[in-house]
Order: structure tokens, then sequence, then C-alpha cells
């Protein structure tokens, strides 16, 4: 069976993305994995770095066939009025992350008043709003033969779409900074969350008390339910302090709240989750832009990208924690 997991924080510049990536690409490398990632932002960034300039400029050239080349595809059948997703989605390759990309698309975006409208439907208990609100378990059965794990990337977004790719997932990540407005995302996250879960189930029993429902793919309850894997926490500002690093004032006072404003998302949480907080995510300053420019994973950069002198050395201690981070997160969900 296909796991998935998604990288989500309806707050940007959390680094969310890079950590999606990486994680990928160490499930797949270092675990032996099939593992693919499918960028749900309509901004695609997820797709800029996993695909070569050359292969992605291919796939978005000519707009018509993007759509037949990216996630759309999947929402065909769903925009032009059906209940089911549509089959034959292409998945490319990306040589150097070592996974299988499910490309993104700008017109996403577009795609959130029809979910938005669906789930208003399946409140009033029609099924074809039940059945289009739950789009991503139909994708996920069908690359459940070519994949073992799908890595789902989300914008920056509390609305439908995102909702709708959640609806569908195993598990969930919050990459969060350690910032006032982060603690607020966390809250407003669990919040938004909490409340669409109540309605999922109250919206179910209606909608069996009025349709026969077997034979359709529509759980009593969410796995997001028991779905919340933990955080990371991107390092904002650090000092050298005894040859180690130490947290500035600010930074630490923000991090050490974090589980607190966590709290209803941590009843959301994975049973006896083993590890709450998956660590601090490195400020990797230039190492980042070589890999987007390589479009690369941290750990495969190397000479013919970029690195140099003293970054060889930066490189493999990012690559050590970030390794420390992923080992948590598999253990987390059971990988």
């Amino acid at each position: 069976m296909t796991a998935s997991i998604a990288f989500f924080n309806n707050k940007g510049g959390v680094g969310k993305t890079t950590l999606a990536c990486n994680f990928a690409s160490y499930m797949a490398v270092d675990r032996g994995l099939r593992v693919a990632v499918a960028d749900c932002d309509p901004q695609a960034n997820a797709t800029q770095l996993l695909l070569q300039e050359n292969a992605w400029e291919q796939i978005y050239e000519d707009r018509d066939a993007a759509e037949q080349r990216t996630i759309l595809r999947s929402l065909r059948d769903i925009r032009a009025g059906d209940s089911t997703v549509t089959p034959g989605l292409e998945v490319h390759d990306s040589t150097r992350f070592g996974v299988g990309v499910i490309a993104g698309h700008p017109s996403l975006s577009v795609v959130e008043d029809l979910l938005s409208a669906s789930w208003g439907e399946f409140l009033a208990s029609r099924l074809g709003g039940a059945r289009r609100s739950l789009w991503i378990r139909q994708l996920l059965d069908q690359l459940a033969e070519k994949f073992d794990l799908v890595i789902f990337d989300l914008g920056p977004s509390l609305g439908a779409l995102n909702r709708s790719v959640l609806m569908g997932c195993d598990f969930f990540v919050t990459p969060v900074a350690a910032d006032l407005f982060s603690l607020y995302a966390l809250e407003n996250i669990g919040d938004w969350a909490s409340a669409w879960l109540g309605e999922y189930s109250e919206a179910f029993k209606r909608l069996k008390t009025h349709h026969n429902i077997d034979g359709y793919d529509i759980p009593s309850d969410l796995p997001m339910r028991h779905g919340w894997a933990g955080y990371s926490v991107q390092q904002y500002v650090a000092k050298s302090s005894g040859g180690k690093i130490r947290g500035v004032q600010s930074y630490e006072r923000y991090r050490l709240q974090i589980p607190v404003r966590a709290e209803r998302l941590q009843s959301l949480g994975v049973p006896d989750l083993p590890f709450l907080e998956l660590g601090i995510v490195p400020n990797m300053f230039s190492m980042v832009p070589l890999a987007q420019a390589a479009h690369a994973p941290i750990s495969d950069l190397s000479t013919s990208d970029g690195v140099r002198g003293a970054q060889v050395t930066q490189q493999s201690r990012y690559v050590e924690q970030l390794n420390e981070m992923f080992r948590r997160l598999a253990e987390n969900v059971g990988l």
C-alpha cells in the first residue's frame, strides 16, 4: 500500500519545499523506496527544483499540452463535472533526486473554487461532492503499483485545494520558523483542520443515510485525524559561543513556545509520536542556491556543482543534520 505524507504550512518562507524534496530523495536513495513527489502548489516550486530547466520548459511551453503533462490531468474529468480522477497521469523522472515527479501547474489555483463547491455539496449529502473532495485517494490508488511513498508539497494556504490533499494523505508535517507569525500559523492550522475534520464526520453520517456508498472509497474517518507527524524548526539566527552554536534570545523564546502553540495539532498527532520536534533545519546559506541551480539534493552536490573549499565540510554537516531529521520523520510515520 502506498504511504503518503504532505509537507504543509499556511505560512511561507519556512523551507517547506526544500525539506519535502530532500526528504523524498533520502527515502528513495538511502532507504530504497520508490518515491514520487506530487507538486500541489500552484507556484510549482518543487517541480522547478526537481527537474532540469529543459525538462520543465518542455512541459510548460505549450499551455494545452501542459495540462496533460501535469497534475491537472488527474482533475480533467472532475473539472468537466464528473467525480472520477482521470487516469494516465505522467510521472517525470528526477535523475539527481532519484524520484518521480508529478509536475504542478499554475492553474491549480483555479481549481480552488471547484473544490470549495464540492466540499459544500458533500456537506449537503451529495455523493459527487464527497467523491470529488476525496480525489487524492483515487490518485493514490492509481499510483500504488509504481510507488511506495508519495510526498505532497502544498502551497501556503488554508484553502479547499490543500484541504482536499490533506483529506487523502496518511500523514502531514509542518515545517516552521521560530518567529511570532509561525506560532499564529500553527494555531490556525490546528483550528482549521479540527473544524473541518469534525464537519467531515457529520457529513459522512448524513451521506450514508441518503446514499448507498458501498463500492466508493469514502471512509467514515480520515487518516489525518491521527496523522500529524511533527514539526521542524528553521534556524533563524545563531551565534557561536565556546565552540557551540546557540540561538539568540528571541529565537529561543519563540522556539520553546512551539509545542504549546501546537497543542491543537498535537491532538491530531500520530499515536505515541516518538519525536514531536524533528530537528533544527540549518541555515545553509549558499548551499540552497547551488542545489536549486543544479536541481539536486543537498547530499548529492559536488565540486562540479560549485561546492568549493569550506563548503565541503559545511555540506557534510548539513547532510548529517538533515538525515537525522529525516530518520526521525521516517520513524514517526512507521517507514
